[in-house]
């Protein structure tokens, strides 16, 4: 089958750059909670119930988003996952009431779902000039330029704020259109199975068989901790550190971990991506064992009592943990979803795969409230760490799996 090779490399060299921008609201993400609560005046349970009906939305709206990606396709997904972006961070910017930071919230969350798209268009052309084992190196690239970005934008965001608190997010606004530009460079490659009927592709349906099941649970529950350790394990360590010093001291030292777990996310993407293609299908055994360690070194720093400083280090290295290894899981993840699935089963794949993530993060954010209301964050801690263990197990399954796969 001919192909357009000048489109298919123009997307492809596009992607890194599109993915590591359309990650995040880039310069909103370091002043984030500042902003809502300063400037946009929400409390703590807004916020809180902000994201978690933003996640319920996404969750009861998995098979309409489905049915649209299905009729619209890949790269109109793609480019209606940035304009949705933009839009979001509009609304966030000039919207004064909680209902319209709600709407953000629940735009920016589904945009995601859309923008997905966008790795299997770059899986399917790499597919088309026989580089489909180059896909976790170029997500890699664009996970190691986003940590980069997000290293660049801690620093710049906060001196941008005490200057103007809309500087931020007006160099957003600027960032997501350029973005939804961007959009339009994408191309994806026809492979050969493209000229299957319509209505034949329609009738396919993702068969869960126990592999995906194990892709699909693995990422959940390792997404959901990684997410849920990350916020807590901050509030965490800061309670901790409240005990030994003033609240400015206290800042001095969370805001300065905070800049170097940028430093060890950009690091991790680049150990494990030159690791990925040693050890392969044992990746996700060793990244979820580096979780377990990341929750053991938390609390043992919390209850270790022989010096403030050493305190310190060893819940950093924890924290430090937990941001070195969430990229390299999520792509890894990626990239076996996307290598096993059939061409069209690839849409229903990566919106299961988005949706069981919210799905998680959303039932352990309504567990951790409730137990925060009696208990305090050690016990969250814990949890995690337990978590955390049950997910290595989950891995090694999945690596069982994937090893009898290629044998048979």
């Amino acid at each position: 089958m001919k192909q357009n090779m000048k489109k298919i490399d123009r997307s492809i060299k596009t992607f890194p750059l599109f993915a590591a921008f359309s990650s995040d609201l880039i310069f909103f993400v370091p002043i984030d909670t500042l902003f809502l609560t300063l400037v946009k005046g929400l409390s703590a349970s807004q916020i809180t119930a902000m994201t978690m009906v933003s996640l319920a939305v996404c969750i009861v709206l998995q098979k309409v988003i489905l049915r649209m990606v299905e009729k619209i396709g890949n790269i109109k997904s793609l480019k209606l996952g940035a304009f949705m972006l933009l839009i979001a961070s509009v609304i966030l910017t000039f919207g004064s009431s909680f209902t319209a930071m709600l709407i953000y919230r629940c735009l920016y969350e589904i945009a995601f779902m859309f923008l997905n798209m966008s790795r299997i268009v770059l899986k399917n052309n790499l597919i088309a000039i026989n580089r489909q084992e180059d896909y976790y190196k170029i997500r890699n690239k664009a996970k190691i330029l986003y940590s980069i970005i997000t290293i660049i934008t801690a620093l710049l965001a906060g001196t941008l704020f005490n200057m103007n608190n809309y500087l931020p997010m007006y160099l957003s606004i600027l960032v997501y259109m350029i973005m939804l530009g961007m959009s339009f460079l994408f191309y994806e490659a026809k492979l050969e199975n493209d000229d299957t009927k319509q209505e034949d592709v329609k009738k396919k349906k993702l068969k869960i068989t126990s592999t995906i099941f194990l892709i699909i649970l693995s990422n959940a529950v390792f997404y959901s901790i990684i997410k849920m350790g990350q916020n807590n394990s901050k509030l965490f360590m800061q309670y901790d550190f409240q005990e030994f010093l003033s609240i400015e001291m206290v800042t001095y030292y969370i805001t300065t971990i905070v800049f170097l777990s940028r430093l060890a996310r950009l690091a991790g993407n680049v150990v494990f991506g030159k690791l990925y293609l040693k050890i392969k299908d044992k990746l996700s055994i060793l990244l979820s064992v580096l979780l377990s360690m990341a929750f053991f070194l938390l609390i043992l720093g919390h209850f270790l009592s022989i010096g403030f400083i050493y305190k310190v280090i060893i819940m950093s290295l924890g924290f430090f943990l937990i941001l070195a290894i969430r990229d390299s899981f999520q792509v890894y993840i990626e990239d076996i979803a996307l290598t096993i699935a059939n061409k069209e089963e690839q849409q229903e794949m990566m919106i299961d795969i988005e949706v069981y993530r919210k799905v998680g993060t959303l039932i352990l954010s309504a567990i951790f409230t409730l137990i925060l209301m009696k208990f305090e964050l050690i016990v969250i801690e814990g949890i995690l760490c337990v978590l955390a263990i049950i997910e290595v197990g989950i891995s090694y399954q999945l690596s069982k799996k994937l090893e009898k796969g290629k044998k048979t």
